[in-house]
Order: structure tokens, then sequence, then C-alpha cells
């Protein structure tokens, strides 16, 4: 008896020696990497038991973010009850169970055999949980936290809005793990009173920002239903609210003012002109945007179309640059014009120079500092560092 009892007692120290760790993370802990671990057993494998369980989870060494993560091998895939998956080293999160269901005293078990990780989920009892939602957007500086959550309202899901403006989408659970906005199909824009079915995730590529018919216009007090469909379809309608306008500044961030929505970057209007705003850069050249607000709104690049000197472009409501013909070309005594149409969101710019550039590097180039043309009592100024300068290069009191 002693010797087997002895020789039991050295198996487990030679299992406990060669162990590794395992923590179950997810959604159901907050992504704590070592509030739950895997117990190990006398046949090598590992379990473990959360009283209530639901969304995505993923399998965690060592109980700290400087472990392996184990997950999907595709952004979606699921376990199913009773079911087993094999896990694919790397930050994918699993889906666990069905859609709109959670799970009470949800037991797995890890098998690790070969360098492959199989995960089963032995049992658990299914109930339907609803889910949350929230929309949330340049309204309020893209924060999970303050987003607005679609409640109930005579058996309907309904968010109040008190400001819609610029762009935003639909999320669950306060997470970017599932997400909603534009339509892959139409890239139509969301407009009153009508119906929008949006598109989520595909693969790990997040649908494009959603934004009103008219992205200048919003809405005071915005009212909008979210219908989940049994198939999956998730339908926004924008069914109350006041029209505004939103009034917010122009900035050009880029390669060579940098990527801020500061003073550096600002578009100052241009005196008795409407909706025309310029900004005079000593040097310049390179890719850029203009942005409407604290990124309230993004124009870019229509298509492939790139920029030269002294013609006029249309711009996109898109998150991709404006590039030139030759990035690597710098023009000096640049003015850019930009014009706005905010009836039909129309924005075209131009670069203007009579210089014909020439290559250079951005580690070559020194950037000067962002000189602003100005009209006042009938003469042109240039304002640079906060000096004012006439067209000759005077200094002005």
């Amino acid at each position: 008896m002693k010797k087997i009892y002895f020789f039991i007692l050295a198996m487990f120290a030679v299992l406990s020696a060669n162990a590794t760790d395992y923590y179950l993370i997810g959604q159901f802990n907050e992504w704590n990497p070592s509030a739950n671990k895997f117990t190990q057993t006398t046949d090598g494998s590992y379990e473990i038991t959360i009283p209530d369980l639901k969304g995505e989870v993923k399998v965690l060494t060592d109980g700290n973010w400087d472990g392996t993560q184990y997950g999907a091998v595709t952004s979606g895939d699921a376990v199913t009850l009773r079911g087993t998956y094999t896990l694919q080293q790397g930050e994918t999160n699993l889906k666990v169970g069905r859609d709109g269901f959670a799970y009470s005293n949800a037991t797995f078990k890890l098998q690790v055999n070969d360098g492959t990780h199989t995960l089963t989920f032995v049992s658990g009892t299914e109930y339907a949980s609803d889910k949350t939602y929230q929309i949330v957007g340049g309204y309020n500086s893209w924060s999970l936290e303050t987003a607005v959550q679609f409640e109930p309202v005579n058996g309907v899901l309904t968010a109040e809005v008190p400001n819609l403006s610029g762009e935003f989408k639909v999320v669950s659970e306060r997470s970017w793990n599932e997400q909603w906005a534009t339509n892959r199909s139409t890239n139509a824009k969301l407009e009153f009173g009508e119906a929008y079915v949006m598109s989520g995730k595909e693969g790990n590529t997040d649908p494009a920002n959603l934004s009103l018919a008219n992205p200048f216009g919003g809405y005071t007090n915005a009212k909008l239903t979210l219908q989940v469909g049994e198939d999956g379809t998730m339908t926004l309608t924008l069914i109350d609210g006041t029209v505004n306008r939103t009034e917010a500044d122009w900035y050009m961030p880029g390669e060579v003012l940098g990527w801020d929505c500061t003073d550096a970057q600002k578009l100052s209007p241009v005196e008795g002109e409407d909706n025309i705003y310029q900004i005079t850069i000593p040097n310049f050249g390179d890719r850029f945007k203009f942005v409407y607000g604290n990124w309230l709104l993004q124009f870019g690049a229509t298509g492939d179309q790139k920029w030269q000197l002294n013609q006029e472009y249309t711009c996109s409501l898109t998150e991709s640059d404006i590039h030139a013909v030759d990035d690597a070309v710098r023009y000096t005594n640049c003015t850019v014009t930009l014009v706005v149409d905010y009836e039909n969101a129309v924005v075209k710019f131009t670069v203007a120079s009579e210089d014909t550039g020439e290559p250079t590097s951005l580690q070559q180039t020194e950037v000067e500092p962002v000189a602003t043309k100005v009209i006042e009592n009938g003469q042109v100024l240039i304002i640079k560092d906060g000096v004012r300068y006439n067209m000759m290069g005077v200094k002005v009191d």
C-alpha cells in the first residue's frame, strides 16, 4: 500500500511540476486575467464551472496579460452547449452558446495535447438573456461609458440622444466586440423616418461609421428605435427630434501640420465670403484630411484621387487620407481654400501656389509655423506666431 500511495503522490508531483496554469476570461468577469482558474484533473485535463456566463471568452495562461491567449480561429465563432472547439493562439474572442442566451453553472473542459488546445462546453442551464445596446459617436466623443442606452418603451427599444450629430454606431454591452453602422451594400446615410438596416462586423472588419443624410445637420432630443430581428438583422430608425445645424470649426490635420485639431491646423473664414475657409502654409505637401469639429466629421479622398496644385477637388465623408500625386514633393507659400455647401453636404478644396515644388523627405523638411491670411479694414495681413505682417513682410502693430 505504501508503494501505491507514494506512486500516486509522485504522479501528482510530476503533473504539478509540468502543469501550466490556465484561466477562463471574458465578459462574464470583465476580462479579469486571474479571477477564474481551471482546476487540473487526474487525467491531465482542466475543468472550470462559472455560475453565470454569457458573451465572449478566451483562455489565458499564467493569470496575467503577459501569458498566452487562446481564442477563436475566426471572429464570430462560437462553442455551443455540449460542443467542442479547437482553440487558436491569438487575441480573437470566442462566443459562448447562442446569441441572446446566457448559461448558469456553465462547465468547461480544456484538453491540451501536443500543443493543441480543445475547449468543450460540457454542461450548463440555458436561459434567455436580453442584450443591452447603446448608440455611441461624435456626440459623446465616442465614449462607451457615456453612450446612450436603448431602453424598452411600449415593447420597442428606444434611445433619446440630447444632441445627435456627426458619425455614430450601435454597439452591444458597451463593448466594441459587436457593432453595427453603415450598410455595406448601399452605403446610404440615415434619413429621418426611414428604417435603416445596418451592417455589422465581417470577420475582423468593422462597419464604417454611420452619419445622418446631411452630416452638417443634427437633431436635438433625437429619438431612435432599434429592432433586433430573429435572423440578426439590426434596423435603426430616427423617429423624432428638432433639426438644427451643428456649428463647428474646420481643421486640416496631416503629415505636415500634425494630426491634431488645434489652432495649428485650423482654417479661418474668409472675410466677406460665405462658407469659404483658408489657411496659408509656408512649406506644404504630403497627405492630410479635413475635419469638422474635434473629429466630429472627417472628409477625405474620393476614390483614388490625388491632389495637385491649383486644381479643385471634391472630398468625401470618409476616413481615407487625401494624398498628393507625389507625397515626397514640397511646395512653398501654399494657400489651401475650402469651399463648403452645407445644405447639400458638398466639400471642395484647392491647394494654390506658384511654386513648382521639389522632392524632399519629411526628415529633411523643417515645417515652419503655420501662417494664417486674414483681411482687416480692406488690408490683407498674415498672422504668424501671433505676429501680424502685411503682404510686404513688414510687421504691423
